[in-house]
């Protein structure tokens, strides 16, 4: 029989299994360790479109300018990629979302009918007034990375005046037409590499699109490949969002396990809505400067069809920078280089007529 003192401990881990949040991320310190006066380091919880989400506010000095970052997937969280924001956090007030349905945000997935396109949109200018607002901001930086640099150019063509610039990483502009350039490139590296199975799994699966009962698996198989032949993730770095995700304090055991599964479910709802978007007609102008960070390498988003996009899309500033040494993810395999982007082209081409600078003790609060 167990001791009631050790079933009692062992009713509580479960119940703490089953409940618990975190609501910690590690404070911003110097090289002495100690806590950075004026800086901000803060995951809240707070309402959006009528539902509770997350988000995670970093930075040195809360008088720099703002930095939004709209995760990919459907469905990818990126709080527990914090770790490639360092450089990023010594210049910028670093805004982590976790969109409704993802990570931190997973139970806002209902209601249900609020999993669309333009509900992520509204979220995301909702998100924008909290944060100006709070930070007695006119304007912020809007960065989108694949899924977000849909929904991330369609906000800031609908609210231009909120936003200082955008920002894109592995920009989608036609899912379907993406698919198909990634899925001759995997043909050719099989034959290249003389991979055998490669080439048996996606002679089966066949070209995109994928529908059906067994299209997740198909697209799972194409992910595989895509990931294995540098199409995903080209740097020496081990792309390894499972151990990214456990070393991650900014979510409680109960998150980093449902993870997953939360990340299925709002590409399930979301990914069909994706795969219809053209940008060249939903979007075919922003009043907005504009840049484009390219991974070489990306056949996620093959620059095939985002440089197509790029010609034809009107901004009054725009910009085609190359990476060659990433694939999908430049901000983290060249972080370096994007903060360079960031700090040295971008806020100096954009930050004319931006705010006064915010009190550090009013900004550094928790919204709400």
């Amino acid at each position: 029989m167990i001791p009631k003192l050790k079933l009692a401990a062992w009713l509580a881990a479960v119940g703490c299994l089953c409940s618990c949040t975190s609501s910690e991320t590690q404070p911003i310190r110097d090289a002495q360790g100690r806590a950075i006066p004026g800086s901000v380091a803060s995951l809240e919880k707070i309402r959006l479109g009528g539902v509770t989400q997350w988000i995670l506010i970093r930075g040195n000095n809360v008088q720099n300018p703002i930095l939004l970052k709209l995760h990919g997937g459907p469905g990818q969280a990126e709080m527990a990629t914090v770790r490639f924001n360092r450089l990023l956090e010594e210049d910028f007030v670093v805004v982590e979302w976790d969109q409704r349905g993802a990570g931190k945000s997973a139970s806002a997935i209902d209601p249900r009918s609020a999993m669309n396109v333009a509900r992520f949109v509204a979220d995301t200018h909702e998100l924008t007034e909290l944060l100006l607002q709070r930070f007695h901001r006119r304007k912020l930086i809007l960065v989108g990375s694949s899924w977000g640099s849909v929904i991330g150019i369609m906000a800031v063509q609908k609210y231009p005046d909120l936003y200082q610039a955008f920002v894109s990483t592995g920009q989608i502009a036609n899912l379907p037409r993406g698919m198909n350039v990634g899925y001759r490139f995997l043909l050719a590296e099989a034959g290249a590499r003389n991979n055998s199975k490669a080439m048996d799994d996606l002679t089966r699966i066949g070209p995109p699109p994928y529908s059906g009962a067994d299209a997740n698996t198909k697209r799972e198989i194409y992910g595989k490949w895509l990931q294995a032949f540098g199409g995903l993730w080209h740097s020496s770095e081990k792309f390894d969002r499972v151990g990214w995700m456990i070393s991650a304090v900014e979510y409680a055991w109960p998150e980093k396990l449902r993870y997953t599964s939360a990340a299925q479910n709002s590409f399930d709802l979301l990914f069909p809505q994706l795969a219809a978007i053209d940008l060249k007609s939903t979007v075919p102008a922003v009043d907005v400067p504009v840049y484009f960070a390219v991974g070489r390498h990306d056949y996620m988003a093959p620059f095939e069809v985002s440089q197509e996009y790029f010609a034809a899309l009107g901004a009054p500033k725009k910009q085609w920078i190359w990476f060659e040494n990433s694939a999908h993810f430049p901000q983290w395999e060249e972080m370096e280089k994007f903060h360079d982007l960031l700090t040295k082209e971008v806020v100096p081409e954009t930050a004319a007529g931006d705010v006064a600078p915010v009190s550090s003790t009013y900004a550094a609060r928790p919204a709400g």
